[in-house]
């Protein structure tokens, strides 16, 4: 049994590409034969993976197959719905997902009988609007080896105006405007740069404004928690999963007000040190116990059991 994953063009900088990556090197982990399918065959260049990749030349279709199918690409959905093997979505966005339905009651129209969630968001929208279709929650993960604070932190506030562009240069003109002592801070834009880079540059800083929009989970702002940062800002709804008072200083969606405020603290708590900085940092410590690559592995294989028909109540 062969388990192919249809990814965007890797040239893309985006986590959701990553993670169909990292799905497929835990499945051959595990003994499943697993590749990644991206037309191109192209391989990903700003982050390191193991997984085999095939082209449009390299594609197989057969009864003996899973095909993992992207949320929000309907032509892809129907084109599969006819075709043999069995079909599961890897839902990384359930905001997103809406785009690939169509006129469809359910994923259940296209053959789909199982749905990935990258999120507990994500799963309860799928039990909900997907009634008829098995869900697993898989959430992401964070490789500590990778993000972790650098020996000496500066006064640098990084961030990633991706979703919210207009909001980041907004933000950052009335954070200036309403804490003058503040100013003299750095602003880091992280875009279109390798994970490596992403995750060197939020090991230098000591705070993270998360941007984050519309997110079926938001892995960022624990990458930027990995890392030594304090994080203030949205949570991009999806992120309402892991953040708390104790782990960052979070605003309300759209609370600009609220957000430049909650940055402010963060930059104040962050120069600081002593008890309270540790409490925080043990909080962060505590919220990605639940993400580290070794809880993903198991959830991958709890979930993969299942599909395959290879638990106890599929036997």
């Amino acid at each position: 049994m062969k388990i192919i994953f249809f990814c965007p063009p890797t040239s893309v900088v985006n986590g959701g590409i990553k993670h169909i990556f990292r799905m497929a090197e835990a499945l051959i982990a595990q003994g499943r034969e697993a590749v990644v399918f991206e037309q191109n065959a192209s391989r990903p260049t700003w982050f390191v993976s193991t997984a085999p990749i095939v082209g449009q030349g390299g594609l197989t279709i057969g009864a003996d197959h899973i095909y993992v199918l992207p949320e929000d690409q309907p032509h892809i959905l129907a084109d599969f719905a006819r075709l043999p093997g069995r079909k599961v979505v890897y839902s990384q966005n359930h905001f997103y997902g809406a785009l690939g339905i169509a006129k469809a009651e359910s994923f259940a129209d296209y053959g789909v009988t199982d749905i990935l969630c990258s999120s507990r968001t994500i799963y309860d929208h799928c039990r909900l609007r997907h009634k008829d279709v098995r869900a697993h929650v898989v959430p992401c993960a964070v490789d500590p080896a990778l993000f972790k604070p650098a020996e000496r932190k500066d006064d640098i506030i990084v961030f990633m105006p991706r979703k919210r562009p207009i909001e980041a240069v907004y933000i950052r003109d009335m954070f200036r405007f309403s804490h003058p002592p503040l100013r003299d801070w750095a602003w880091q834009e992280i875009a279109n740069v390798s994970e490596a880079e992403v995750a060197a540059q939020m090991g230098k800083a000591r705070v993270f404004l998360s941007l984050s929009r519309l997110e079926g989970f938001g892995l960022t702002p624990l990458e930027a928690m990995a890392s030594g940062c304090v994080v203030a800002g949205f949570t991009g709804i999806g992120g309402r999963e892991y953040a708390s008072p104790e782990n960052g200083f979070w605003a309300g969606e759209d609370d600009f007000p609220a957000c430049i405020q909650s940055l402010a603290k963060a930059v104040e708590f962050a120069s600081a040190s002593g008890a309270a900085l540790e409490k925080h940092q043990l909080s962060c410590r505590q919220t990605l116990f639940a993400y580290t690559p070794e809880a993903f592995q198991k959830v991958v294989k709890d979930a993969w059991e299942i599909i395959v028909g290879l638990s106890e109540d599929q036997k």
